[in-house]
């Protein structure tokens, strides 16, 4: 009998036999690591003692992520991060929750995403904080594999999404798919040092080429639209979190980015495709092309060193470069 905690213990498996955890993947600090003059300002705002915690496990950064019980009764979710941390991890995390802060207040109000309660930007004890303090959702990420009614409940919320993000509101600025790919050349130049010319390679290249014209658009794009950035609550409510990336682009392509997982665990994706309002009358070497370009993304991110905040980052990029690879083969054998 399946319990609602159930979904911390979900494995993905790669192609080469290596199982991997989908819910452990983040190593964050928990309350009691973060420096007592950032846990008295957090207490300071809240204006309830924290009296419980439950640091999230799943993403792939180092920062503090974590559910707050407080002693009134609420209950928060609560990012933070220093620029201690950044030095510590060599990434420019707090800089990423000060832009996702500044995404945050240009989108839509009525995001189905958790609503930003308020933030912190400034020095505490010598250091410069950002924290960002969220209502908190009682939700679960959709189990994995993917479930065929929970993979509906996400598409259909999708769809009503769309309206709301088909251009960018005033005042948010965004990079356009092409400035944000435009590495594309350099991939192929490494992955093709690393593996060799072959027929695939050809067809990727030419098809991530195409991207750059065929997923262009004015529609914002979450871009990291994955089953972790995902929760659904007892009623079948969806919330879309973590609007950290997104861009201008094509309003299909957190779909096809959100199905890729759903075709590695077995699903028919196309089978969406095919009928959904945002994609069915996409042509689908637009679809093809999308996928080339998120192929060679993964397959070359995929051999750089392992980060030691996110020790099971690159098994990841193997598994969804296979199910990439996967997929976009079995689409071009049917043209």
């Amino acid at each position: 009998m399946q319990t609602r905690d159930d979904w911390l213990a979900d494995r993905v498996v790669t192609r080469d036999g290596r199982v991997v955890p989908v819910r452990a993947t983040a190593r964050r600090p928990h309350w009691a690591d973060l420096a007592a003059s950032a846990r008295e300002a957090i207490v300071f705002r809240l204006g309830s003692e924290v009296i419980g915690t439950s640091s999230t496990g799943i993403g792939f950064t180092p920062g503090f992520a974590s559910r707050l019980d407080l002693a009134d009764g609420r209950r928060v979710f609560v990012k933070a991060a220093s620029d201690a941390d950044d030095a510590r991890s060599g990434w420019g995390l707090s800089a990423a929750y000060r832009e996702e802060i500044r995404k945050l207040r240009a989108l839509p109000n009525d995001l189905p995403a958790p609503a930003l309660l308020w933030t912190v930007d400034e020095h505490i004890a010598g250091l410069r904080w950002v924290i960002l303090c969220f209502e908190y959702v009682d939700g679960v990420p959709p189990r994995r594999p993917w479930q065929r009614d929970e993979l509906r409940l996400v598409t259909d919320a999708l769809t009503q999404l769309a309206p709301l993000v088909a251009e960018a509101p005033d005042g948010l600025d965004l990079p356009l798919f092409a400035e944000e790919f435009a590495e594309i050349e350099a991939w192929l130049a490494q992955v093709i040092e690393r593996d060799g010319s072959s027929r695939w390679l050809d067809e990727v290249a030419a098809l991530a080429h195409e991207s750059l014209t065929r997923c262009a658009g004015a529609a914002v794009a979450h871009l990291d639209l994955r089953d972790d950035n995902i929760l659904i609550g007892r009623d079948g409510r969806v919330w879309i979190c973590d609007w950290n990336w997104p861009l201008l682009g094509a309003s299909w392509l957190d779909l096809v980015t959100l199905l890729l997982a759903a075709s590695g665990d077995g699903l028919d994706a196309d089978a969406v495709l095919a009928t959904h309002p945002l994609s069915r009358d996409v042509e689908p070497r637009s679809i093809d092309a999308w996928l080339a370009t998120l192929w060679l993304y993964f397959t070359m991110s995929m051999g750089r060193p392992v980060p030691a905040h996110s020790p099971h980052l690159r098994d990841h990029q193997v598994w969804y470069a296979d199910a990439t690879e996967e997929w976009l083969n079995h689409r071009l054998s049917h043209r």
